[in-house]
């Protein structure tokens, strides 16, 4: 018997393509907001990696989206070479800071824990504030980015955060499908449940917080290298955690398909409402109380009731074959027959 193709596989195929598809049909202006469309969803995914799936809510994120940004400025401009290629090392940079932090951040826990991590993303601020080495409150340039020819810095700029994009979906949907994933919602539901279980509630938190931070650090390094210049006041500002829950709970915390979606609303409404000036976030507020209140699933969770599938489903299904009996059991039955 052939077995069936898993939902979740076949729209990461579709994503992928849709990725390669972009830089050919889509202008320049669209291709720069498609990189920052994929930057942002990159960051929201990892977010609720840790908020919807584990429990852990963290508004410190931009501590490590900073990093990120500063490791890829110092490192490329200190080499003189390409940015594209240091992204991977602001991504481990950023996990090696989140394993150092660990044993602090989960000391605390609730509030106190979200406050924690926001205020290690304020020292973070601080520090590069009177920091000289690293530009102070100036911040630094890119400079190696004159290396790159003009014509091909879109592209590439593209390139990278689409790339930085589907390794994230699809590291989140096989983390998620495996025993580890079961392990880590098991946790959310109940702390003293999952220890019950058999899992080890620690190191999942410990993988899970890594992972988000790697990730959404090399998503800030793809965001930063359009910009082309990084002050403490914008890689550490905390717009990027404001912006990203709006995001997560718009379309759906929880989820992996309600990021997605959360995103495209806040796109869509920031490029038709952001002339409004002050009614523009006015207008987001408003909307993301109305989701809290009325749609508890997010966006996601209206379409799903509409076209009644899973575009990425990661539950687990239970199996249908009868569990294997012990072989003591088995003799036993041989004797007794």
């Amino acid at each position: 018997m052939t077995k069936k193709i898993d939902n979740a596989y076949i729209t990461l195929f579709v994503v992928a393509l849709a990725l390669c598809l972009m830089p050919i049909v889509l202008p320049k202006a669209g291709l720069a907001l498609a990189t920052e469309f994929c930057v942002v969803l990159t960051i929201a995914l990892a977010w609720n990696l840790l908020g919807g799936f584990s429990g852990i809510v963290l508004i410190g994120m931009p501590l490590f989206i900073g990093i990120g940004g500063y490791t890829l400025y110092i490192v490329a401009n200190f080499l003189a070479v390409p940015p594209y290629p240091v992204i991977a090392i602001c991504g481990v940079v950023s996990a090696v800071l989140a394993y150092v932090l660990s044993p602090l951040l989960f000391r605390l826990q609730g509030a106190q824990l979200a406050i924690g991590s926001w205020v290690l993303a304020e020292i973070a601020r601080l520090l590069c504030l009177v920091t000289p080495a690293v530009g102070a409150g100036g911040g630094l340039n890119l400079e190696v980015m004159k290396s790159v020819a003009r014509s091909w810095r879109l592209s590439l700029n593209f390139a990278s955060a689409a790339l930085v994009l589907f390794v994230t979906l699809l590291t989140i949907v096989v983390l998620l499908k495996s025993r580890f994933g079961l392990g880590l919602r098991a946790m959310r539901d109940s702390d003293a449940a999952a220890e019950a279980m058999g899992v080890r509630t620690s190191r999942v938190r410990l993988y899970t917080l890594v992972l988000a931070a790697g990730l959404s650090s090399a998503a800030g390094a793809c965001y930063y290298i359009t910009s082309i210049q990084i002050t403490p006041n914008s890689a550490f500002s905390q717009n990027w955690i404001a912006m990203t829950i709006f995001i997560v709970i718009l379309g759906g915390i929880g989820s992996v398909e309600g990021p997605s979606f959360g995103a495209i609303v806040y796109f869509l409404l920031r490029e038709t409402l952001s002339g409004l000036g002050p009614g523009y976030f006015v207008i987001s507020g408003l909307l993301a109380i109305v989701v809290t209140i009325f749609l508890p699933e997010g966006v996601w969770g209206l379409v799903r009731r509409v076209i009644r599938i899973d575009l990425l489903p990661v539950a687990h299904k239970p199996s249908t074959e009868p569990p294997a009996l012990p072989s003591a059991h088995l003799q036993t039955q041989e004797i007794l027959s």
